[in-house]
């Protein structure tokens, strides 16, 4: 199988800034079915073809592609995604959509830096919203549609990027301990209720 049971944790970036991307594909994989349903080739074959149903321009077309990955003799590893577990897996359900991404885009170069609301769509055939939080009046609303989102199983993403006009530095964003400039998945949203009669939102 080019996917035993495809999960959130499964994903490793590597030399390609498409974390957006790959953030994408771990919040749909909370879901393992949303991953199998974008696979038309389900098994690992000799040929090492696999076409996958995406949405291109709003069109659901299906993509080809082979099973040769970009490689790092250095690190003796893929270059760019890759499974979390490599050792003794035939696991390249990852592999193969950041090659179909990139082969859409004509490039891995061209597949670096985006939003995942840009990926999500492709991926989904279905429309999402974006937000930029710097833009909300009131933090409380955005919070309520988190814990709502996570109820219905929405797929959701998110983003940190230091903003030195708005005194939110690359020293800010490391204290509480997120990469900055970096794209998340957001796979669960939890009120906790404290001994001391306080709550916590926790993502």
């Amino acid at each position: 199988m080019v996917y035993a049971e495809p999960g959130p944790n499964d994903i490793k970036q590597g030399k390609c800034g498409d974390c957006y991307y790959l953030s994408t594909l771990s919040s749909l994989a909370e879901f393992p079915e949303r991953i199998k349903k974008i696979f038309l080739t389900k098994e690992v074959n000799d040929a090492g073809c696999y076409a996958v149903t995406i949405y291109v321009n709003g069109e659901k077309r299906t993509v080809v592609v082979d099973d040769y990955f970009p490689f790092d003799s250095n690190t003796n590893r893929w270059a760019f995604s890759r499974p979390s577990k490599e050792e003794g897996t035939n696991e390249i359900w990852v592999l193969i959509l950041e090659k179909v991404w990139a082969k859409i885009f004509g490039s891995y170069q061209r597949i670096e830096a985006g939003t995942a609301g840009e990926a999500m769509y492709p991926l989904t055939g279905c429309p999402s919203q974006y937000f930029v939080h710097s833009n909300l009046k009131h933090a409380d609303k955005l919070w309520d549609k988190i814990l709502y989102s996570d109820e219905k199983k929405f797929p959701m993403c998110t983003a940190v990027a230091s903003q030195a006009a708005e005194g939110i530095t690359n020293k800010h964003v490391k204290s509480v301990g997120l990469v900055d400039a970096h794209a998340y998945s957001l796979i669960a949203a939890k009120v906790i209720h404290l001994d001391n009669g306080k709550t916590e939102r926790l993502i």
